[in-house]
């Protein structure tokens, strides 16, 4: 029986360990572990020649936007109607996992852009998850302060055209967020911006 060639896999190593490094740290681990599974599951030791065939299909590895899972009609209906496509969403959430999992990565900006991306995409996990493209103020709220994110200005962000549900005395921890049709249209952008 040959030995493995420790060389080659240190390269496969330090290549994995840079893949890892752009993914969202709350991913490394589980990343490095599917691709290092990968890369060595396969492996033959060195002294054993090769088979000459054709690399395998890349069925068993997808591509970041290709799904299994069947997006909800709320949501399908919003990406026709923006010209967004299923893979863009697949750039920012990892739609076939359970729990859905979000890996975009924040934009550095000011604090009201910080804020409106973060709810933009709570509303939007909100309609993968559900297939309604709306959420409560409360959980807009905890979200942008859990990212440390939120100030005093924060309610100032429901007064603008983007938001329906928004009374004139303003919200309250029940007020459910909707997206307007400007919303939408700003959901939009924020998707190709987070996707590049």
């Amino acid at each position: 029986m040959g030995k493995l060639d420790y060389a080659k896999a240190k390269a496969h190593i330090a290549e994995i360990v840079e893949i890892v490094k752009t993914v969202p740290e709350a991913l490394q681990q589980r990343c490095f572990e599917l691709l290092f599974e990968a890369a060595f599951s396969n492996a033959k030791p060195a002294g054993e020649p090769k088979p000459e065939q054709a690399p395998e299909p890349a069925a068993e590895v997808k591509p970041a936007g290709q799904l299994d899972k069947k997006l909800p009609p709320n949501v399908m209906a919003f990406l026709r109607r923006q010209k967004l496509t299923p893979e863009e969403l697949g750039k920012l959430f990892m739609l076939d996992h359970e729990p859905l999992l979000p890996v975009y990565k924040m934009p550095s900006g000011t604090i009201a852009k910080s804020q409106l991306t973060k709810v933009m995409m709570v509303i939007l996990e909100n309609g993968l998850l559900n297939n309604t493209l709306s959420a409560s103020y409360s959980e807009l709220r905890a979200s942008v302060r859990d990212d440390g994110f939120f100030d005093g200005n924060f309610n100032k962000l429901f007064k603008k055209d983007l938001f329906k549900g928004v009374g004139k005395d303003g919200v309250t921890d029940d007020t459910v967020i909707e997206l307007s049709g400007p919303g939408m249209e700003k959901l939009a952008e924020v998707i190709k911006e987070l996707g590049q």
